[in-house]
């Protein structure tokens, strides 16, 4: 398979879908951030003049859907009727035509959107995976760590991690808990348990989302963290502290890595110019789209800081985000987020090739894949649930 001669498109509609999993009660994902209620999504779904249809989605509609729809009607008049030379032109597009209010967030992400779906109904047009269009293959399988360690007791996160490890991952990650001495108790309990040779990482989830430690604090967590072993130190202050982020490098020896929630390419020159990251960790849904997560792992590269997509959302997010870092040769890892979420599984033609710790480049054309009635009848919007933070 190749890349085909002619990669323009015109754009005939944009239509925003929400849908929804809803955990049946007592089923919930629980941890010391909130109850999650429901796993939420929210999809742009993009029509071309020749009647092809591809799928996008803006990551932040976790917690955020019902934003979605009214940026996707204020986006519409800047493509429909719009032709480009090739999908990977969509998101600039639309960064220059909406630069007033448009740089970043959630916005960003709904651009990004946009710019994949075009991307899965080009390559769906032309038979081809969509990495093809993404410059073809720099490998042909990447290593995946687990992702999730939600829990509110130590047992519930360290049982997770021998599940994953049983599952065939080398590398879990878990959460922090509230505050830093607690999650150096959930530290030596979950990694004292850990089977020889599995690696781990500690999320900090922003030095602990809506109540950030203090840097003394973080620098604590990272420093036992360190001396554990761990491969990197998951962002260890507020997502916009870059100083922070910065204070906290200096002062442990272990990996520091963010900022998954960053919605532009400049976020990310920030925290990289600062010398405040290890780890870049952009997200093809919130960064902007595949172009903008190329353009970040390729100023990773340059800087010396690794590369490792944040992935966390429907089966729309996963195959986007693993396209665009099986097209990247400077992404070597990728995030697989395990807790139980029916639609990262639902909308696939073929289901996800994991052996051995590792993920194969899917086969099927486009993202592979598909969004029917019937699936948006079985996983119809739920106001009110998602991933809500308290």
């Amino acid at each position: 398979m190749k890349a085909p001669d002619n990669t323009s498109i015109t754009v005939q509609t944009l239509r925003a879908v929400l849908l929804s999993h809803r955990y049946a009660a007592g089923e919930e994902l629980t941890w010391v951030g909130g109850v999650i209620r429901s796993w939420d999504a929210a999809l742009v779904e993009v029509t071309l003049s020749d009647g092809t249809t591809g799928i996008g989605e803006a990551g932040a509609g976790i917690m955020a859907a019902v934003a979605v729809p009214g940026l996707v009607e204020a986006y519409r008049p800047y493509v429909e009727g719009q032709t480009f030379s090739h999908p990977l032109d969509v998101g600039d597009h639309l960064r220059a035509y909406t630069a007033f209010w448009s740089r970043g967030g959630i916005a960003s992400g709904v651009a990004g959107a946009i710019e994949t779906a075009v991307l899965d109904a080009a390559s769906r047009r032309a038979g081809v995976p969509a990495y093809e269009l993404l410059g073809g293959l720099a490998r042909r399988e990447i290593e995946a760590y687990a992702s999730g360690g939600l829990g509110t007791t130590f047992d519930e996160v360290s049982d997770w991690a021998a599940a994953q490890v049983r599952a065939g991952f080398g590398t879990v990650k878990f959460r922090a808990m509230t505050d830093p001495d607690t999650t150096i108790a959930l530290l030596d309990h979950v990694v004292g348990r850990l089977p020889e040779g599995t690696r781990f990482i500690i999320d900090a989830v922003q030095a602990c989302a809506s109540h950030p430690w203090s840097v003394d604090d973080a620098v604590r967590v990272g420093r036992h963290a360190a001396s554990l072993g761990a491969r990197w130190y998951e962002e260890p202050a507020q997502a916009d502290d870059v100083a922070g982020f910065a204070a906290v490098r200096r002062a442990v020896d272990v990996p520091i890595s963010g900022v998954e929630s960053n919605g532009t390419e400049r976020d990310f020159a920030q925290l990289i110019d600062a010398d405040a990251i290890d780890i870049a960790q952009p997200d093809v849904t919130f960064v902007g789209g595949p172009r903008a997560f190329a353009r970040v792992a390729d100023r990773a590269a340059a800087s010396g800081v690794a590369c490792v997509p944040h992935v966390w959302g429907s089966a729309v997010t996963f195959a986007a985000n693993l396209h665009a870092a099986l097209a990247h040769p400077h992404v070597e890892l990728f995030e697989f987020c395990t807790l139980p979420n029916p639609l990262r599984d639902a909308m696939r033609v073929e289901p996800v090739d994991f052996q051995g710790g590792r993920i194969g480049a899917p086969t099927a054309p486009g993202l592979g894949l598909v969004l029917t009635p019937e699936l948006e009848q079985d996983f119809a919007f739920v106001p009110g649930g998602g991933h809500v933070i308290r």
